[in-house]
């Protein structure tokens, strides 16, 4: 499976609604006057909450001039191509939701939903493991072509193609007959049983035209522009300042009430939130700061919505350089995650125990949570380190221009400070950090979150093959994390369909990560969507699918 990582600040299993501490909070919007009645609770009570809206004028009805949305987004993507190893970031799928549609859509209750398929894919065996999809009447791409299932299996082929840069080939390898009878029916027969099959039909691998990109090189042709079947199709990019879709009047679907959406790339989080005060921007997508939901909150015109996923944010290792496992433990015990999450997140959610959420049931399992903050257990550690020949000054990076990270990297210099662990802090751009220090290994610990899809499986994270290498660039194991018994569970989890069984495998895999200690768990991210009050549709959905997973039914009132 291949994940999504968000350099913006976070990574994604939709929440279930609920009031209290440390839950995932369902998606409310009350008014700024009735936010203003939350008597004794106040601010703190109204984020309990977990989402709070703001009456009053402002804010613009008709976005960036005429019926014009501008969106202020964080980040700007590297390139277009959501396959390759290089558009795994979670702005590319954002710009291009609206462009380019899979088969199956996911929900913001992390379900699966048909979107290009008539009705549910069905098992039509499964042994061999048979699927088998028809797609809708009428789907037409941006040009008026007809979307086929030639254009599936074109998609197909460029993923297999070795040639191609691909971030990940997980499940589409096992597939060993690829038919399409006829002009709308898919059938995939897998040579061995592949249960997280959903995920290759979702959102990593929308459908695109043959007769667009056939005979071009697949590793450029959709960098800078793309073609798809969705209710927007793209205008143009101004690199470094904006991306515009305009409505695809070829669309199959209901024709999209926005004539166009502007994605205007403002980094900074100061400036992206003043975006929205000013009436400049009418959407924007802020990265978890200190104190936000309140500033956010008390912007006049505006409304929040807010809600925590499947988002999981996190301290990674590389272990070609931290590889003293008794200083990864001193590390652990030395960092007082529930600090850190009541002063920087004001307690909304609890520290996380696993890579898999408490919403992933049956799969979770609080594998983590031996790692209770110790600071005497972590100092006698650091000794036992320092005595087997590791080096107690650790280089930590992550995002730079995030408040948010970098304060908890300034927090955690501190806490670990005081056990004898010094920590030299080194950030970069979030380009330069996903396409090149992650890969390239250029890191000891660092911070970052990855976007999950509905299954839990992460072979692609976790498995000693999926480490990066000249033979194997798009591997995303960036922990260097190599345990065989690991690996050959991680593969065995993916072939088992029985869910208790396989049950059994996640909860395993778990427990001996945290014994090994590639990475530690810090939280879910909460996800906030700040924007006018007269725009209609946004719907938080904090899972790959990105929060423009709908954008096509956005309006403005």
């Amino acid at each position: 499976m291949k994940m999504g990582h968000l350099g913006r600040g976070g990574l994604v299993n939709a929440g279930k609604a609920g009031a209290t501490k440390g839950a995932s909070a369902g998606v409310r919007r009350i008014s700024r006057r009735d936010f203003l009645k939350v008597g004794g609770a106040g601010i703190a009570g109204a984020a309990l909450l977990g989402v709070a809206g703001c009456g009053g004028g402002g804010g613009g009805g008709g976005g960036g001039g005429g019926n014009t949305l501008i969106v202020g987004y964080d980040q700007e993507p590297g390139i277009l191509n959501r396959f390759l190893a290089s558009g795994t970031a979670l702005a590319v799928t954002s710009v291009t939701a609206g462009i380019l549609q899979p088969v199956l859509d996911i929900t913001p209750d992390l379900g699966y939903a048909p979107l290009l398929c008539d009705g549910e894919p069905r098992v039509a065996s499964e042994d061999p493991q048979v699927i088998e999809y028809t797609f809708k009447e009428g789907l037409t791409f941006s040009d008026g072509e007809p979307l086929t299932s030639a254009d599936a299996r074109y998609t197909y082929e460029q993923i297999i193609n070795p040639d191609n840069e691909i971030a990940s080939r997980i499940g589409w390898e096992d597939i060993e007959d690829f038919e399409t009878p006829d002009e709308r029916t898919v059938r995939m027969t897998f040579a061995r049983p592949y249960a997280p099959w959903r995920d290759l039909l979702g959102p990593n691998y929308p459908i695109l035209p043959r007769h667009v990109y056939e005979g071009q090189d697949f590793n450029t042709a959709l960098n800078n522009e793309v073609v798809g079947s969705g209710p927007f199709k793209f205008r143009e990019w101004r690199k470094g300042q904006s991306l515009t879709i305009e409505r695809n009047d070829n669309y199959w679907g209901e024709r999209p009430a926005l004539d166009a959406v502007t994605f205007r790339f403002i980094p900074d989080s100061n400036t992206l939130i003043a975006s929205l005060e000013s009436g400049e921007a009418q959407f924007i997508y802020p990265p978890p700061d200190i104190g936000l939901l309140e500033r956010l909150e008390g912007i006049d015109g505006s409304q929040v919505l807010y809600k925590a996923g499947v988002v999981w944010e996190h301290i990674a290792f590389n272990l070609a350089e931290v590889d003293n496992l008794a200083l990864r433990q001193a590390i652990a015990y030395g960092i007082n995650r529930q600090q850190i999450v009541d002063e920087l997140l004001q307690g909304i959610v609890n520290p996380l125990q696993s890579w898999v959420v408490p919403e992933q049931e049956p799969f979770y399992t609080p594998a983590w949570e031996r790692y209770s903050y110790d600071p005497d257990r972590a100092r006698e550690l650091a000794r036992q380190a320092e005595s087997e020949g590791a080096n107690l000054t650790v280089r930590f990076s992550t995002t730079a221009d995030n408040r948010l990270r970098e304060t908890l990297q300034e927090v955690v210099q501190q806490q670990l400070g005081d056990v004898g662990i010094t920590i030299e802090i080194e950030n970069t751009d979030s380009d330069t950090f996903f396409a090149e220090w992650t890969v390239d290994g250029n890191f000891q610990m660092g911070e970052w979150a990855w976007l999950a899809t509905p299954d839990p499986s992460q072979t692609i994270l976790f498995s000693q093959d999926q480490i990066p290498t000249e033979d194997n660039p798009s591997g995303q194991n960036y922990y260097r994390y190599e345990n065989e018994e690991v690996t050959d569970l991680l593969v065995q989890s993916d072939r088992t369909l029985d869910e208790a069984q396989r049950a059994d495998l996640f909860r395993w895999i778990q427990e001996q990560m945290a014994e090994d200690l590639p990475l530690l768990p810090m939280y879910q991210r909460p996800e906030y969507y700040a924007f006018s009050e007269s725009l209609q549709g946004p719907d938080v959905n904090p899972s790959l699918a990105s929060p423009f997973w709908n954008v096509g039914t956005w309006r403005f009132a």
